[in-house]
C-alpha cells in the first residue's frame, strides 16, 4: 500500500475526514451509553461510517484505479457540508428541530456535490474497471439516500408530509447494504490480499458479491412496496456475505504471512456480524420488534469493525505519507511492526462483546443495554487511542 506516485492524494485531505469520522465514532460511543439506541445515536455512528468512507476513498480511489489525485483544498471544500449537515442533524435529534430543515438539504447538496465529483474522477481512471463501477453504483446509492433522508429530515420539522418518515426502511437499506456494504465489499478485495502477501488469480464469479449486495440494498429499499422485498433483499445480502467470505478464505489460505495481519482480525470479525445483520434482518420481517438487533450488529459491528480495522492501515500510510513529504530525507519508522499489537486485541475483544451485547440486549434484554454500551465504547476508546497513537508516530516527528 505504501506508494508515492502520482495518484497518491495529499493526505492531510483525508487523514483530516477520518479524524472528524473518529470523532463522530467517539460521539455514537457516548450517546449509546447515555440516550441508549436512539436516533441520535444512530446517526452519530451514520456519520462517522459516511466521513470514513468519503475520507478513505479520497485517498482510496486513486491508488486503486489509477484516477487523478485529488487536492487537500478540494478534498475538505466539498467534504465541509457533510461534516456541518451532520452536526446540525445531531443537534436536531438532540432537540432543535428547526436544525433539520437546514441539515437535511444541506446533507443532500453536499452528497451530491460529492457524488458527482467522484463519480466524474473514477468514469475515465484506467485500472479496476469491477471496483470503479462498484464505487459508482454505491455513490448514486448514497445519492439517493441522502434525497430521501433530505425530505424525511423536513418531515421531522413539519414541512413536509409526515407520512415521509414511513421512508425510514428504504433510506436505511441504501445508506447501511447499497452504500456502505457495496463500498467496503469493494475495496476487501483488494485489502485482503494486500494485507496478507496474498497472490491470488479473479476467477468469472470472484467479485459477484459485491454486485449482489447491491441488489440487496436496492431491493431492501423497496420495502414500501411490499415486505417481501426486504425477505428478497436479506437473502440476498445472506448469499452475498457467504460468498465473500469463501473468496477471502480462499485468499487467505495463499498468504505468505502466517500470522494474520490486525486488520484482518478486526475484518474477521467484522464478516461475522454481517451474516448476523443479514439473517437478523430477514427474521425482523417477522418479528419487527428484533429489527433494532439487525441495525446494532450491521452498524456496531460490521460496519465499524470493518472501518476501523482497515484504519489501521489507511492511517498509518496516511501518515507515513504526510511524514515522507514534510521530511523527505528523514528515516521513517516502518509501517509494519506500528501498530501495538496488543492494545489493538484488547480493542476489538471489548468491540465484539461490546456490539454483540448491544444487539442481544435490544432483543432481548433492554436493561442491560447500557453495561453492552460501556463495553463498546471501551473498546472504541482504545482503537481510537491506537489510531491517534500510530498516527501521532509519523505526524509528531521532527525535521
Amino acid at each position: 500500500m505504501i506508494s508515492s506516485g502520482d495518484n497518491v492524494s495529499d493526505p492531510a485531505g483525508s487523514g483530516a475526514l477520518l479524524a472528524v469520522a473518529l470523532a463522530f465514532f467517539l460521539c455514537g460511543c457516548v450517546s449509546l451509553i447515555v440516550n441508549g439506541a436512539s436516533l441520535l445515536t444512530l446517526h452519530a455512528f451514520a456519520a462517522f461510517i459516511v466521513m470514513a468512507v468519503v475520507g478513505a476513498s479520497n485517498q482510496l480511489v486513486p491508488v486503486l484505479t489509477g484516477a487523478k489525485a485529488a487536492p487537500a483544498r478540494t478534498v475538505m471544500l466539498l467534504s465541509a457540508p457533510l461534516v456541518l449537515g451532520f452536526v446540525l442533524l445531531l443537534g436536531g435529534f438532540h432537540g432543535i428541530h428547526v436544525l433539520f430543515s437546514i441539515a437535511g438539504p444541506l446533507l443532500f447538496v453536499g452528497v451530491t456535490a460529492w457524488g458527482i465529483w467522484t463519480i466524474n474522477r473514477i468514469r475515465t481512471a484506467p485500472l479496476e474497471a469491477q471496483t470503479r463501477a462498484a464505487v459508482i453504483a454505491a455513490t448514486v446509492a448514497f445519492i439517493a439516500a441522502a434525497g430521501i433522508g433530505a425530505v424525511m429530515a423536513l418531515a421531522l420539522d413539519g414541512r413536509a408530509a409526515v407520512g415521509a418518515l414511513l421512508l425510514a426502511p428504504t433510506h436505511a437499506s441504501l445508506v447501511v447494504i447499497a452504500f456502505a456494504s457495496t463500498f467496503v465489499f469493494a475495496v476487501s478485495y483488494r485489502f485482503v490480499p494486500m494485507f496478507s502477501l496474498a497472490h491470488t488469480t479473479e476467477g468469472r464469479w470472484t467479485r459477484s458479491a459485491q454486485w449482489t449486495i447491491a441488489v440487496a440494498g436496492v431491493a431492501g429499499g423497496l420495502v414500501f412496496l411490499s415486505i417481501w422485498y426486504m425477505r428478497a433483499g436479506s437473502i440476498i445480502a445472506i448469499v452475498s456475505v457467504i460468498a465473500a467470505v469463501v473468496v477471502h478464505l480462499h485468499t487467505l489460505k495463499k498468504r505468505m504471512r502466517k500470522k494474520i495481519d490486525v486488520s484482518l482480525r478486526y475484518a474477521s470479525a467484522a464478516w461475522v456480524f454481517a451474516l448476523f445483520a443479514a439473517g437478523c434482518t430477514l427474521g425482523a420481517t417477522w418479528h419487527p420488534d428484533k429489527a433494532p438487533a439487525a441495525v446494532a450488529f450491521a452498524i456496531l459491528g460490521w460496519l465499524s469493525l470493518s472501518i476501523l480495522g482497515y484504519s489501521y492501515k489507511v492511517v498509518g500510510f496516511l501518515a507515513w505519507e504526510y511524514a515522507r513529504r514534510m521530511h523527505p530525507t528523514a528515516k521513517l519508522p516502518p509501517l509494519g511492526n506500528a501498530v501495538p499489537e496488543r492494545a489493538s486485541n484488547v480493542s476489538l475483544a471489548l468491540l465484539v462483546v461490546g456490539a454483540l451485547g448491544a444487539a442481544l440486549s435490544t432483543a432481548f434484554a433492554p436493561e442491560a443495554l447500557r453495561m453492552a454500551a460501556v463495553v463498546y465504547a471501551a473498546g472504541g476508546i482504545g482503537a481510537v487511542a491506537v489510531l491517534a497513537r500510530l498516527g501521532w508516530q509519523y505526524v509528531g516527528l521532527k525535521a
